[in-house]
């Protein structure tokens, strides 16, 4: 039971090129594909819950974590761009500030902290919980409208905070919800 949240995170990290292997070969369409998302979604709730309840929710999980869903999200955008090129289109600005300010995240991290952070913030799980409302919605069939653009906003507000929690944590932290947090993690860091 103790691999288990490693298997979750495992799994996950193979449906990332089992997404791009089913595309290639035409076999993948939108029902497909939401149903491989919510596996993954389900997944990424499930290894972190049962690696606290099993006593085993290790920094070295967390990232691990962190760059499965990293992995998969990126094929899953690929997958969006190939499948529903108009949702993608229709979504740069708020695309390209999210990317914008990921690349300003990442690069910060690999500078201060050598991996990336993996803070695991309220923010970026409001930002999971948007894209999962964004991808239900586009591949159920039921129409997306704007919701991808909001899920970009909910994702470059999240890396904003991940930015500002990395500037002022003074050594790396696996959970800090808020800035609030960091700031509180900073405070104690300096009294001792």
């Amino acid at each position: 039971m103790r691999h288990l949240p490693w298997l979750l995170v495992g799994g996950r990290a193979l449906l990332a090129p089992a997404l791009i292997i089913l595309l290639e070969a035409g076999a993948l369409g939108d029902r497909l594909v939401l149903a491989i998302y919510l596996v993954a979604f389900a997944t990424d709730y499930f290894d972190g819950a049962i690696a606290r309840k099993l006593g085993v929710a290790t920094p070295a999980l967390r990232h691990a974590d962190s760059a499965a869903d990293t992995v998969f999200h990126v094929a899953l955008g690929w997958v969006t761009w190939r499948l529903h090129p108009e949702e993608v289109r229709a979504s740069a600005a708020a695309f390209l500030a999210f990317l914008a300010t990921s690349a300003v995240w990442y690069l910060l991290d690999a500078f201060r902290w050598k991996k990336l952070a993996g803070f695991h913030a309220w923010s970026a799980k409001s930002f999971s919980v948007a894209i999962m409302v964004w991808a239900v919605a586009l591949y159920s069939g039921l129409g997306a409208g704007p919701l991808l653009s909001v899920a970009f906003a909910i994702g470059t507000l999240a890396n904003v905070e991940g930015v500002a929690i990395s500037l002022t944590l003074r050594r790396h932290s696996s959970d800090v919800p808020t800035i609030l947090h960091a700031l509180e993690l900073r405070r104690s860091a300096g009294a001792t």
